[in-house]
């Protein structure tokens, strides 16, 4: 007589939950997006081919297309991931702010150096020093206006200028996350 209490708590369980047969398993996670964009200029690593400097065309998983530089245009090399031992991006940006201050310096000491004795011996005013006087007699007035035409000139002076640095890109080689089926899927990549 006690297997029947056992048995009424089994049935008891069953009635209760839910049944697992019409279940589905959520979609697998999209793959990560690749760290560089097609089109950005790379600089790479590999044993075989040394160092090769390009624009990327496609990062698929296990593979990077690049235009190599010197080469024909629809020539592509096609390089395994896991043979690239370093990848590095070009980054570039405008050099606005270093323009604005260059700028403002060189218009301030103009302001300051400014001087009504720099005439040539016509008695005309044409140095620099001499015209920039001519803006005011007044030296916080020269500081000011010399200030700001410098900063404006050195703002858009700057804003067209660029910089280029190159910049490493994290190579995965140990991925860990959710697998298809659920469940967690580590994976190690091994070059040799």
């Amino acid at each position: 007589m006690r297997s029947l209490p056992a048995f009424a708590c089994c049935l008891a369980a069953l009635a209760v939950s839910r049944p697992a047969l019409c279940a589905q398993a959520p979609p697998p996670p999209p793959p990560p997006p690749p760290p560089l964009a097609p089109g950005a200029r790379v600089r790479l690593e590999t044993p075989s081919l040394g160092r090769i400097t390009g624009t990327l065309v496609a990062w698929e998983s296990d593979t990077l297309v690049v235009s190599e530089d010197g080469q024909a245009e629809g020539l592509r090399l096609i390089i395994l991931a896991d043979s690239v031992a370093r990848i590095e991006v070009r980054r570039q940006r405008r050099m606005t702010l270093e323009g604005l201050g260059v700028g403002l310096l060189a218009g301030t000491l103009l302001a300051v150096a400014a001087s009504p004795d720099s005439v040539d011996e016509d008695g005309n005013c044409t140095p620099l020093v001499c015209l920039a006087y001519k803006v005011s007699p007044n030296l916080d007035t020269r500081i000011a206006v010399l200030g700001l035409v410098g900063a404006l000139a050195g703002v858009i002076v700057g804003s067209e200028t660029k910089t280029h640095t190159w910049s490493p890109v994290h190579l995965e080689r140990l991925v860990a996350g959710p697998a298809p089926g659920g469940g967690l899927a580590l994976g190690v990549r091994v070059s040799f």
